[in-house]
């Protein structure tokens, strides 16, 4: 399997769009962790031939995105071309090697082919997993990527290999998920995924995307929702939980409160819209939830996460934001102590 990677020319701006990630942390944190720098990508760069960039008419597959079944698109992809619609006659498309696996480990592997005479445009960094929950889609992992702009050439195709390693899922906050073959999650729970992966062919634009999609179920138990090994201490006074930890962030930290209220017993399936609902595979995936959620209990309406940030603003939280977990609503906020 050949790679190419295209060396851009366009400011990074204009590939923001279908590059970037669009599903930051819930908690608002978008500047912890931070997204890896996109000019370590070294291997896989290479100049693009004359050959490569002629102009060809890009082939006209799949459906709108409204008719395709599987998670929802960014408004650049106008195409979505879903497994198992896929027939031999379909010139470019994500394989799945095989649809289900069995925890507590299972292997997925993907493969987009490009049998079109027309080079495509993407990103392999920028595969998505989504999980399917009472109807919805909810997106997983990774929470970010590294943003080059590649290709897959004619005749040519790109290979992911996702391991899902549940014995992994201990007390330490989960790895960032990344990469572009050899791929590593843990903290999936047993259910229906999707695995997403979306580009452009070469003589149109991103704005022209085509996305590609492949479900596949996992058999095993749920995930839980437990707090990290950072926690070195509780506190319970009346219904309200304080939440100690001896993490070290370095840099010009102060100490501070990350606050998650119960506003509502319950949430019913017509939510307001800017109320996020969470999974325990996303809620997994931000250790300040983790280090608060886990410990709501009979009587506790207030936890408060109280530790060391060197974030600005505290805990990257600009405003109180709602959200809905496991069926009931809370109230996240932050504050300097």
């Amino acid at each position: 399997m050949q790679r190419r990677a295209l060396l851009s020319t366009v400011g990074a701006a204009a590939f923001a769009g279908c590059l970037a990630d669009d599903a930051p942390s819930p908690t608002g944190d978008s500047a912890e962790p931070s997204t890896p720098n996109a000019t370590d990508v070294t291997d896989a760069t290479t100049q693009t031939s004359e050959t490569e960039t002629a102009t060809a008419t890009p082939p006209d597959v799949g459906v709108v995105p409204t008719e395709a079944a599987g998670p929802p698109w960014d408004d650049d992809v106008k195409r979505v071309v879903a497994w198992p619609d896929v027939t031999d006659e379909t010139p470019v498309a994500l394989t799945p090697a095989t649809q289900r696996g069995s925890l507590p480990t299972a292997t997925v592997e993907f493969t987009l082919t490009n049998d079109t005479d027309v080079r495509f445009d993407t990103n392999f960094y920028a595969w998505r997993v989504w999980k399917r929950v009472d109807g919805e889609w909810f997106h997983v992992a990774p929470r970010a990527w590294n943003q080059p702009l590649m290709s897959l050439a004619p005749d040519e195709s790109h290979a992911w290999t996702l391991t899902v390693d549940n014995t992994r899922l201990d007390d330490e906050p989960l790895p960032r998920a990344g990469g572009t073959e050899e791929l590593s999650l843990a903290g999936l729970g047993g259910g229906t995924y999707a695995f997403t992966v979306d580009g452009w062919f070469a003589g149109e634009g991103y704005r022209d995307g085509v996305g590609f999609v492949a479900r596949f179920d996992l058999d095993g138990d749920p995930v839980e929702l437990t707090p990290t090994d950072e926690v070195t201490a509780t506190t319970r006074d009346g219904d309200a939980v304080v939440v100690e930890t001896d993490r070290e962030t370095g840099g010009e930290s102060r100490l501070a409160a990350f606050v998650v209220e119960r506003v509502e017993s319950s949430v019913s399936e017509s939510a307001d819209d800017d109320v996020r609902r969470l999974v325990t595979e996303q809620a997994l995936r931000d250790r300040k939830l983790r280090n608060t959620l886990s410990f709501f209990e009979a009587g506790v309406e207030t936890v408060r996460l109280q530790e060391q940030n060197s974030v600005w603003p505290v805990f990257g939280v600009r405003e109180p934001r709602t959200i809905a977990y496991d069926g009931v609503r809370y109230r996240l906020s932050a504050e300097e102590l």
